[in-house]
């Protein structure tokens, strides 16, 4: 911006005027320079300057002449000619402040005391005023630093009791897994004895499972095989098909000749008939194939006991009708019977059907009576006495094991959670630890906010819904006192954008509460907290001291 000549002339005054012209027993230094800066900005004996980056030296008269010479615009500090400059109000009377250069001159009144600008803009001196209220609000927030100091020192002792009840729980559960792992370690052996003395019971038990199954298949079969016999030579014998075997037909059969006469007398025949004239298929099954098959095999050289079968089911009677011509042969008994030369039945479906109106003479089973039989099936094993002796001991040791085990793995979390608290950062005195564990709500017209200290940060709508998270606990992020400030990362991600995260700005109070949420940027959240643990009223008093050294 371009000068008039009254205001060159002033801005030249005030270039060359030293502070103590200006406020009197000042140390002396250029327009917009600080106390702590004053030393760098004195001329050498030749009346030159360097400028504070080393950059370049210049006429000392050079300094604040609205040019810029210098690249760190130090040689400006009371223009507005270098962008990157500050301007030291110094408000005497009230708190000292830099402000970008670009405010300087720029016809609003930015320092208390008016050094900001030209004489020519008329701006008043409102320090003393301004400090006044400053004063006031500074001792009231020393009686809340003092009050909140109180509840912090409790905190503190809360805090530190807490860590030494962790360092004792930690030393009591590292002496516990030892135990255990001990205990784990005989109960593991046990349970290893008993599941091999388990095991080769349950294999003998299968194996003799087996050999009853393979018995039980054969008992089965005999008299399948057996009726198969005798249903082949009862048509053998019956040579005129009448569906009957008489006494005529049983003496053409040398076989049967008991007494070894040549002869097969009537009494003979008779008593392989069970003392009856003749008997039909059935008769023939149970009662004359029992007598017979032991004499054929004892006249073949293959004696074996008589078998007796009792209560055979009832095949389907043959036919009664009288033969065309009476059987010659055991081939053409064969054909008859449909039995190829392999021996395989040709009328299977006959069977089936002889089979089906067996098994339609069974009572139906209902679906219950099904299930019931499946669940049979699925059945533990009834066990002999022993196996179940052993099963049982095997069964009791792995309960123990899977008891001791249960135990460690708790003492394990146990010890993860301790852990995972030693390694917060509860402050300089353990004075937060205490909220670890406690969660503060705020509500607003549509949402209620949730935090809860070292853990997590969350939204819910007031009208119902999912909560959402805004971030888990992350880090201390305050600038200067580090513990001014929280940070939570790592929430839910936002529809089509980041995750969303939230920071703590935190300030003393009596009591701690959430006194307001908002949103300043798009999934980023910003939480303003009160607590007693912010209330450090030594570091409040040494910023305040720190402060009035400046003044």
């Amino acid at each position: 911006m371009r000068l008039t000549n009254k205001q060159l002339v002033l801005l030249a005054i005030c270039a060359v005027a030293t502070v103590s012209s200006v406020y009197g027993g000042e140390v002396p230094r250029p327009r917009g320079v600080s106390l702590a800066k004053a030393a760098l900005y004195q001329p050498r004996s030749d009346g030159k300057w360097t400028c504070l980056d080393g950059s370049k030296t210049i006429p000392f008269t050079q300094v604040n002449d609205d040019y810029c010479d210098c690249l760190d615009g130090s040689d400006e500090p009371g223009t507005s000619a270098c962008p990157q400059a500050k301007f030291h109000c110094i408000n005497k009377g009230h708190q000292s402040l830099d402000i970008p250069s670009s405010q300087v001159q720029d016809g609003i009144c930015d320092c208390c005391d008016g050094s900001d600008e030209l004489p020519v803009v008329g701006c008043g001196n409102t320090c003393n005023e301004l400090g006044a209220a400053a004063a006031i609000e500074r001792r009231n927030a020393a009686e809340l630093h003092k009050r909140g100091a109180e509840k912090r020192q409790e905190m503190i002792t809360r805090g530190k009791q807490l860590k030494a009840d962790r360092a004792a729980r930690r030393s009591e559960l590292g002496a516990r897994i030892k135990e255990q792992e001990g205990l784990k370690a005989e109960k593991e052996q046990l349970k290893r004895n008993a599941e091999a003395l388990e095991n080769e019971a349950m294999e003998a038990f299968k194996e003799q499972q087996r050999e009853l199954d393979a018995e039980t298949a054969q008992a089965e079969q005999e008299p399948q095989q057996m009726r198969q016999e005798a249903t082949l030579s009862f048509v053998r014998y019956d040579a005129n098909k009448d569906g009957f075997v008489e006494i005529t037909e049983l003496m053409v059969d040398m076989n049967l000749d008991s007494d070894r006469n040549g002869v097969v007398t009537v009494e003979e025949a008779k008593y392989f008939l069970d003392e009856r004239e003749r008997v039909d298929l059935d008769a023939f099954v149970t009662l004359a194939w029992p007598r017979i098959k032991p004499q054929k095999m004892l006249a073949e050289g293959l004696f074996q006991p008589p078998v007796v079968e009792t209560e055979q089911p009832k095949p389907q009677v043959p036919s009664t009708e009288a033969p065309q011509a009476p059987v010659v042969n055991d081939e053409q008994a064969d054909m008859e019977l449909g039995i190829d030369e392999h021996g395989h039945d040709g009328e299977e479906d006959n069977e089936d059907e002889e089979d089906q109106y067996e098994e339609d003479d069974e009572p139906d089973v209902g679906v219950g009576e099904a299930t019931a039989d499946s669940e049979t099936s699925t059945a533990a094993p009834n066990y002999d006495p022993e196996t179940q002796r052993l099963i049982e001991q095997a069964n009791e040791a792995r309960n123990a094991f899977d008891e001791v085990d249960r135990h460690i793995r708790e003492i394990e979390h146990e010890i993860k959670e301790l852990d995972e608290q030693e390694g917060k950062d509860y402050g300089r005195n353990e004075e937060w630890a205490v909220l670890d564990g406690e969660c503060y709500t705020f509500e607003d017209r549509e949402y209620v906010y949730t935090l809860c200290p070292f853990d997590r940060a969350s939204q819910k709508p007031r009208n119902g819904g999912a909560e959402t998270t805004l971030g888990r606990w992350d880090q201390w992020l305050g600038e200067g006192d580090k513990y001014s400030k929280q940070k939570y990362s790592n929430g839910a991600a936002c529809w089509n954008g980041p995750q969303r995260s939230a920071l703590i700005n935190i300030k003393c109070a009596l009591e701690p509460r959430i006194t307001g949420v908002s949103e300043p940027n798009r999934c980023e959240y910003y939480f303003e907290f009160e607590t007693p643990a912010a209330c450090d009223s030594e570091a409040f008093q040494a910023a305040e001291q720190n402060q009035h050294d400046e003044l």
